[in-house]
């Protein structure tokens, strides 16, 4: 019998695209918790939206490195994939949603006392779909190679 090798075409995912997906995270990220579930996070937290509000702006350039981090993820796993265009970016941030993202955000939910599960449920979400699009963003900036 004749074995067959499958080879797939490598990909190329563009650093543009890497800082694109970066940003999309950081304003993804502060749509949906500075605005759409601001209430959730002061609640859960126990912080007043004062003291939020009073957060150095500093904090806000580790935001952006781990949305650098994570959109860097995002890519390997595009790349990976080897499945060109947004459907196998959005493959590759629904793989990554579940396998790292979901059990981490899952801890807090699990181990903390008060288990807040309005706070879990944002996070969730949140990941699942920003994670998904900045994947299809990579993705639809992705050149195949051989």
């Amino acid at each position: 019998m004749e074995e067959r090798l499958t080879i797939r075409p490598i990909l190329t995912v563009r650093p543009i695209s890497i800082l694109f997906a970066t940003l999309f995270l950081g304003a993804f990220g502060t749509v949906w918790y500075g605005v759409l579930f601001t209430g959730i996070q002061v609640e859960s937290h126990r912080y007043t939206a004062e003291e939020y509000a009073s957060s150095h702006p500093a904090w806000y350039m580790g935001g952006f490195l781990i949305s650098l981090l994570i959109a860097w993820g995002l890519g390997l796993l595009v790349r990976l994939g080897g499945v060109p265009g947004w459907k196998g970016g959005v493959a590759a941030g629904l793989r990554a949603a579940v396998g790292f993202g979901i059990p981490l955000v899952s801890f807090p939910l699990v181990f903390s006392p008060l288990h807040e599960l309005p706070l879990y449920a944002v996070g969730f979400f949140q990941i699942v779909i920003a994670w998904t699009i900045a994947g299809a963003i990579l993705g639809s900036m992705s050149k195949q190679s051989n």
